[in-house]
């Protein structure tokens, strides 16, 4: 064999060698999000945050210890929490869960302390940060960018072994982002709002995808497509490169786009309104898959809701208004700290002089359309279109803590377990005894079991057309965990 032959002998083998070696460091099974709808829940990750809404206080404690009572004992918590006086009544109040065992011998509610005041600290602990997981399962926070004190949380390796925390710029948050095993469902307006940097020393202020689309000639818009496709491929890599994407709105934004058309009204992507077509955490919630393998969604239905309310007599619907605030009162809240009779809430908003419900009759009519045409989309993406009842609030304010307030009647942003046998919701309660067994019984029709949880305390109290999030004020992980050592006493 000649020199020449024996080195490109040689050059192969090395060649190959090496290829070997990467296909064996290669990780198999790459970082993922962690899934919000399948598997069953083993630790439940809340905030004890700024729960003010129009100078009252929800106590963000009874919608939590509600969880603790009725989700399975062998459930943990890890409650997040600041360094003032609130914070302190707050775990106080826990104490008693955390004195309770899990099988592992360790409590059964964690605490993570953090630096930062309970009036500064964001409520909503699916927004703040996405949750990944390796191989090995181990955590990866993902900051998504809120801005609020004090996140990026860089201490949650103090509770969970090897866990570490990352900054990111993932517009609206993990509460806009639906996952199953198999896929992720990315409301609209979290692409685009997506911040798109200044490039060169002479360019223009940071804009975003929504502010360049709502520029655009028809004739630019392939242009941006493009653009917006690189970002979805980025942020699909970044978050769950093993799943199916699917943006519900995105084919009909840009159909418009190419008529001439931008279907918002609002300067900014946060005034565009949680349109169901655009923002998934509202009125969309995910559940078991078929017997076809169609995997079900269900979709908040406004008719439905409105025929509830038709089908009352005036008398009883003002019944109702009257009941609202004793239900407040049970739920705790309190207006600067101080507890708040049913009295006084009727004064403060006026419900039954008001006829809020027959304002949300009316909204609600507005609003079926637009979910109807969402429900169908999802239907020709190969989904099942469960409907469940919904009133969106009447009493709309012009501005953000407006004294014009009232309900979000939402069944949506539910919390669910599907494994094994095993088809649970988690569903809020709001002390409209119709509607909340309205909703309740189409989640049982639909195969489900249904766990009531205090509605009000999930922000169903608001100046807008929609509120309320027992999905979106919990954030979740699905198998066993590692726990700190600091965590296990």
């Amino acid at each position: 064999m000649t020199k020449g032959r024996k080195i490109s002998r040689n050059l192969i083998v090395c060649f190959a060698i090496s290829l070997l070696c990467i296909s064996m460091s290669a990780p198999a099974w790459s970082e993922n999000l962690v899934s919000n709808v399948e598997g069953k829940i083993h630790v439940v990750i809340l905030h004890i945050g700024d729960g003010s809404w129009g100078n009252f206080w929800h106590d963000m404690t009874v919608y939590q210890r509600d969880l603790m009572n009725k989700m399975d004992k062998d459930v943990a918590f890890v409650v997040i929490l600041g360094k003032d006086e609130k914070a302190k009544e707050a775990k106080a109040v826990f104490e008693p869960y955390a004195a309770v065992k899990l099988p592992d011998g360790t409590p059964r509610v964690k605490f993570l302390t953090v630096d930062v005041d309970t009036y500064n600290f964001y409520p909503w602990s699916r927004d703040a940060y996405l949750i990944l997981a390796d191989e090995n399962r181990n955590l990866t926070f993902l900051d998504v960018g809120f801005g609020e004190k004090p996140f990026p949380i860089t201490n949650f390796d103090d509770v969970f072994m090897n866990a570490r925390s990352l900054a990111g710029v993932i517009h609206r948050g993990g509460g806009n982002i639906r996952t199953t095993n198999d896929e992720i469902v990315i409301g609209m307006d979290t692409m685009l709002g997506i911040s798109v940097p200044p490039r060169g020393f002479f360019s223009q202020p940071e804009e975003n995808l929504f502010l360049e689309a709502r520029a655009l000639k028809p004739e630019d818009v392939p242009a941006f497509k493009k653009k917006f496709d690189a970002y979805c491929r980025y942020i699909h890599k970044v978050l769950a490169p093993d799943k199916k994407l699917i943006i519900p709105g995105k084919d009909d934004f840009f159909t418009k786009l190419e008529k001439g058309e931008f279907p918002f009204k609002g300067k900014r992507v946060h005034h565009t309104g949680a349109q169901a077509a655009y923002h998934t955490d509202v009125y969309l919630g995910l559940g078991h898959k078929d017997e076809q393998g169609r995997r079900t969604v269900f979709i908040a239905d406004s008719k439905l809701g409105a025929k509830v309310v038709k089908a009352m007599t005036p008398e009883e619907r003002r019944d109702v208004e009257r009941g609202l605030p004793g239900i407040f009162v049970k739920e705790g809240f309190t207006a600067s700290g101080i507890p708040v009779t049913a009295e006084q809430i009727t004064g403060r908003f006026r419900w039954e002089e008001k006829k809020l419900l027959d304002k949300c009759l009316e909204m609600a009519e507005k609003s079926s359309e637009k979910l109807d045409q969402f429900a169908a989309k999802m239907e020709e993406l190969g989904f099942r279109a469960v409907r469940i009842p919904y009133l969106p609030n009447g009493l709309v304010s012009d501005g953000w803590y407006g004294y014009n307030m009232g309900v979000s009647f939402n069944y949506s942003n539910i919390l669910v377990e599907v494994y094994d046998d095993v088809r649970k919701i988690y569903l809020p309660e709001f002390g409209f005894p119709q509607l909340d067994h309205a909703a309740a019984q189409a989640y049982r029709d639909a195969g489900y079991e249904v766990v009531v949880i205090d509605g009000f305390v999930t922000h169903g109290l608001t100046g807008m057309q929609d509120g309320a999030g027992l999905d979106c004020l919990t954030s979740e992980i699905r198998f066993p965990v590692r726990w700190a050592e600091g965590a296990k006493k």
